[in-house]
């Protein structure tokens, strides 16, 4: 008997150690690491569930135990190093409702192996120690009950340790002082910027960094396994009040000076694929250069990355809608719900015909039936409607990513709108899409000859990688993809009655972001995590409103209300959350994980700190603007989640 305890203590020790050093590992590489109350409470949960794990074990007999522990071990150190790799693609963390994806993430499989580093070595300890440790005979697996109240005195500890650390969680919703009107913010008071309690958070993870941080990555696992049994605490009926009440109280939105300049104009909107700053060049890509410096260039547009990338900056654009963190897919998730307000049906109520083009597959996201069924365009394209490919295989996209022409299908899209009278069109574009290699269908021999070209001209050498070369390289063919569209409106004499709007759809993730920060030194602040989302944003118009560079904070979600202004759409504005960007000096970017930039701040929720450049802004001003971002976000995830536009309901 004293043998199996001290070998039950040996076990719990290298669970628990494990655990904690995991823990540790990825605060440090992933999150922000500091000795804190959310570092003990993370000891405790770990101290839990390692006595739950022994608790379990000690049922078992010998062999059980070695079998369960050998596997136990690798899948714990999986989850941590899957995590890290994870939030290096989307900036976000894996939750159990993205398993529904699981067959389309296999056709990334062979790009989650490159995101591989040298550091990630270190996950490996607990393993490699697990292997030393049972052949030197120092871990030993005959643990079992040796009496029937050993069983209890386990299951009791891990409780109350459960339990310890539970109560460590803070349940205070407001922290500021009296004073804080006139209290400027400052680093030393930014923890009183939070406008929910911890309890919220540990209660409904509804943001996963902030849990993380917190709470540990077992503890936010366990909590998203158990979310997805939780039922909402009011009726349908209840909620439908709350969102009336909600939207009633919005503000409205004012007319301006850009208020339907563009109205009764043609309407082109180009969501490009990775399209970042550095891919507008003037010798490179010239088309998008001339156009950046001849029109309207918004050189703090952000669009940040959600939890599906494009698809969630395509949801944002059309809608003016959050997506949903607690779905698979957003666009997928609500398919068959009623949206009143999204840009084809706003266009067409104005006489527009409107069309969607895209030059890839409904492989990954169900863009077809959602275009049409949702959104209300009058006919979608994609690339085997447009003949771009034809005989779709499931299988070779899994096997190898074909990207196709930009340019092939400017050739093809134009024709079917180019005649109408009034026409609002999308392309979503793909050529500019990772991996940037030489394998890349679009990385033409002309092309990366001429970037080659164009860095050895250069009288100072440019430090870049491989990867970027092949970017500037794919980019090539967007530019000329562009300057098509351009001439073909040109020809048609439709260039005058036309807009045309160009933006990135994220910033270009499939370069190593340390790779981005010293080859990008105009946009991208070296380190700044926020930033790295800045990406082009451009208006192409007749106007002599719209000429120069704009200096207004602007995002994905702010694109639709600001072209409904623009157009003069007659758009319900209390019932989307973005803003009109032009009408809006103050307007705030947000980010998914909680951060957000403006003209006069801005907080980074990760490293936690704040800059301001307004020395007006006070602590209230913060504390009351951050509560209306989470409030409006978890308004938003209602209106979704019970259709709430839905007249028949």
């Amino acid at each position: 008997m004293k043998q199996k305890l001290l070998n039950t203590l040996y076990l719990y020790l290298f669970y628990l150690f494990t655990i904690l050093y995991l823990e540790i590992l990825f605060k440090i590489r992933v999150l922000s690491f500091a000795f804190d109350d959310d570092l003990m409470r993370i000891v405790l949960f770990s101290m839990a569930y390692a006595l739950m794990i022994l608790f379990l074990l000690k049922f078992f007999g010998e062999k059980a135990v070695r079998i369960t522990t050998y596997v136990l071990i690798p899948v714990i150190t999986f989850l941590y190093l899957n995590q890290e790799i994870y939030s290096s693609f989307v900036e976000g963390f894996y939750s159990l409702t993205v398993i529904g994806d699981f067959t389309a993430g296999l056709s990334f499989f062979s790009d989650y192996f490159t995101a591989f580093r040298f550091g990630h070595i270190s996950y490996a300890l607990p393993i490699a120690a697990m292997a030393a440790m049972a052949y030197y005979k120092i871990l030993k697996f005959d643990v079992e009950y040796c009496g029937l109240r050993q069983p209890l005195y386990f299951m009791i500890s891990s409780v109350l340790i459960f339990f310890l650390a539970v109560q460590t969680i803070d349940e205070t919703t407001e922290i500021r002082s009296e004073t804080a009107e006139e209290t400027p913010v400052t680093l030393d008071n930014l923890g009183t910027l939070i406008s929910y309690s911890d309890m919220d958070l540990y209660t409904y993870m509804y943001n996963s960094q902030d849990a993380l941080k917190k709470f540990g990555l077992l503890t936010y696992t366990q909590r998203d396994f158990f979310r997805l049994f939780r039922s909402n605490p009011l009726s349908q009926e209840a909620y439908e009040v709350l969102i009336d009440d909600f939207l009633e109280n919005r503000d409205t939105h004012p007319v301006n000076t850009y208020t339907s300049i563009f109205r009764d104009k043609n309407f082109i909107l180009i969501m490009a694929e990775s399209l970042d700053t550095f891919a507008i060049h003037e010798e490179l890509t010239p088309t998008l250069w001339q156009l950046k410096q001849d029109y309207a260039y918004f050189e703090n547009f952000y669009s940040p990355l959600y939890y599906r990338s494009t698809a969630d900056s395509e949801f944002l654009v059309q809608t003016s809608l959050y997506p949903d963190k607690n779905v698979t897919l957003t666009m997928e998730a609500y398919m068959d719900n009623t949206y009143p307000n999204t840009l084809p049906k706003l266009f067409e109520a104005e006489g527009y015909s409107t069309y969607s083009f895209h030059n890839y597959f409904d492989y990954f996201y169900p863009r077809g039936e959602f275009h049409r069924n949702a959104l209300g365009y009058d006919q979608f394209w994609g690339s085997e409607e447009l003949g771009i490919t034809a005989g779709f295989d499931p299988d070779r996209v899994i096997i190898n990513h074909v990207w196709e022409s930009d340019y092939e299908m400017m050739q093809k899209a134009i024709p079917k709108f180019i005649n109408d009278d009034k026409f609002f069109v999308n392309m979503l574009t793909v050529s500019g899409h990772f991996n940037y290699n030489e394998n890349h269908e679009m990385a033409r021999p002309e092309y990366v000859q001429a970037v080659q070209d164009y860095f050895d001209s250069l009288a100072e050498p440019v430090e870049y990688t491989d990867d970027i070369l092949y970017y500037l390289a794919i980019h090539m063919e967007v530019d000329r993809a562009i300057a098509y569209l351009i001439d073909q409106l040109e020809e048609a004499g439709k260039m005058d009655d036309t807009v045309i709007m160009i933006f990135g759809d994220h910033y270009a993730y499939g370069i190593d972001n340390d790779d981005i920060w010293d080859y990008e030194n105009e946009y991208k602040i070296d380190g700044d995590e926020l930033d790295i989302h800045n990406v082009p944003m451009m208006i192409i118009s007749s106007s002599g409103f719209m000429r120069g560079v704009k200096t207004e904070y602007m995002s994905t979600i702010d694109v639709m209300p600001t072209i409904a202004n623009l157009f003069g759409l007659r758009l319900n504005y209390r019932t989307v959350f973005g803003n009109d960007a032009l009408a809006n000096r103050d307007n705030i970017v947000r980010f998914a994980d909680g951060s957000f930039v403006s003209e006069h701040f801005r907080y980074d929720s990760l490293s936690e700190n704040v800059t301001i450049y307004d020395n007006s802004v006070t602590e209230l001003y913060l504390f009351t603007m951050n509560r209306t971002f989470m409030n409006n976000y978890m308004y938003n995830l209602l209106i979704l989640e019970y259709d709430y536009f839905d007249e028949d309901d």
